[in-house]
């Protein structure tokens, strides 16, 4: 038994380290340009953000100059000068992944005010299990009696609209049916809040 388990371990790790490594080869050019162009974007925030280093330069040139320097050093330093197929940044790629370290997000915080992705997941994790939960819930209450009512009745017209709808809702993206959900019932009729829990200004879904 343990080493039927062990075996069974084994292999769903060795998966996750394939599934990985397939992602990483998959996303990983754009993913080097994304996240290069937020160091650039970081960097100008900060310079620009202070007017003491702002006023000490005597030109725009020596401004861009600055900046460039400041770039290319903030992205040796994370280690973002090596090209992104290179073994080193794959591997230490996939071992942030394994640990949960994703690092830190250029636009997005937590309520907090946390910047780390994983604090940003954590936060928004109860959130996301209550709108899954609730969903599956309501789905499968529906799916079981408009299922039993179709089975019952094969042929007739119930059965083929429940069919039809069935082979075409499962067509489409989940994503996308849901951004046309947001769009609908928070920004046209101002039902429900689009970006949280909480009652907000239906001026402000």
């Amino acid at each position: 038994m343990k080493k039927y388990i062990a075996k069974r371990a084994a292999t769903m790790f060795g998966v996750l380290l394939i599934t990985l490594l397939i992602t990483i080869m998959l996303v990983g050019s754009n993913m080097d340009t994304i996240l290069k162009q937020g160091v650039v974007f970081q960097v100008r925030s900060e310079i620009t953000e202070n007017p003491a280093i702002v006023e000490s330069f005597s030109s725009v040139q020596e401004f861009e100059a600055f900046i460039e320097n400041q770039t290319e050093q903030r992205i040796k330093n994370l280690g973002l000068d090596e090209p992104w197929y290179s073994p080193q940044r794959i591997g230490l790629t996939m071992y942030k992944i394994i640990l949960l370290d994703f690092g830190h997000a250029t636009f997005l915080t937590s309520d907090l005010g946390s910047s780390d992705v994983k604090d940003i997941i954590f936060e928004k994790l109860p959130r996301t299990i209550l709108l899954f939960t609730t969903a599956t819930i309501l789905i499968s209450i529906v799916g079981i009696f408009v299922g039993a009512l179709s089975a019952s009745k094969i042929g007739s017209t119930i059965d083929r609209i429940t069919s039809s709808f069935a082979i075409i809702s499962s067509s489409f993206p989940v994503w996308w049916i849901g951004m046309l959900m947001i769009f609908l019932f928070a920004f046209t009729y101002q039902i429900f809040p689009a970006r949280a829990t909480p009652d907000i200004p239906a001026s402000s879904p």
